[in-house]
């Protein structure tokens, strides 16, 4: 039995030293996966634009990444996993941040593309509404124009038919003549009556003329 037991943890010690070179070597190899995903994982969120879109949270991805390669680098195998394990959760969350923040600025590019679009169409609505304000009020100020033209003609035919209507009245004031002509009654005349009276004579009576009578012709030549 003792031999079996000295056996036993003969071949245990054995298979611990041989596991030992395994092990470790295991661990070095998930330091090294570890980096190479953290690595994939930063890459990828520089591609979609995390830099700009997600610029803090890149900056401390790349950060870890870089911490990662150095303690890789000095072969400390923990840290090295701890630190490329930090680098690829800080470039996934770098990477969701950076697609956020890209749909929300198109979103907003978008609204404002569409603002800018109403805006342009009620700038053209308002010029064209300008333009026909403007077209109707030179048509009214033509229509003015002609009916001040024509006003002005009609005043000028007026005043040039009262101007020859006055000159046709002094013409023919001119023209026309007054005749005056006076006419007397005759003398009335006085006649005598003879009678023979026994006692008394009575003297001719006179009639009373009649009154003079005065007669006004006026002759009005016009000219031809």
């Amino acid at each position: 039995m003792r031999i079996y037991r000295t056996v036993l943890q003969g071949a245990g010690i054995a298979a611990l030293l041989i596991a030992t070179p395994s092990l470790a070597q295991s661990k070095i190899d998930r330091a090294r996966t570890a980096v190479a995903e953290a690595t994939a994982k930063v890459e990828a969120a520089e591609k979609a634009g995390a830099s700009t879109y997600a610029s803090e949270s890149m900056a401390r991805a790349q950060e870890s990444l870089r911490m990662a390669r150095d303690q890789l680098a000095r072969d400390h195998r923990d840290s090295t996993i701890n630190e490329a394990r930090r680098a690829s959760g800080l470039a996934d969350q770098a990477l969701d941040e950076a697609e956020r923040n890209k749909t929300a600025q198109a979103s907003n590019e978008r609204e404002q593309r569409i603002a800018a679009e109403a805006a342009a169409s009620a700038a053209a609505q308002d010029a064209a509404a300008e333009r026909e304000q403007r077209a109707a009020a030179e048509t009214a100020a033509a229509q003015a124009q002609t009916q001040a033209a024509t006003a002005t003609q009609q005043a000028q035919v007026a005043q040039q038919a009262a101007t020859l209507a006055a000159a046709e009245a002094a013409a023919a004031k001119e023209s026309s003549t007054t005749i005056t002509t006076t006419t007397s009654a005759p003398a009335a005349r006085s006649y005598s009556r003879k009678k023979t009276v026994v006692k008394r004579t009575r003297k001719p009576a006179t009639r009373a003329a009649p009154p003079a009578t005065t007669t006004t012709t006026t002759v009005e030549t016009k000219d031809n």
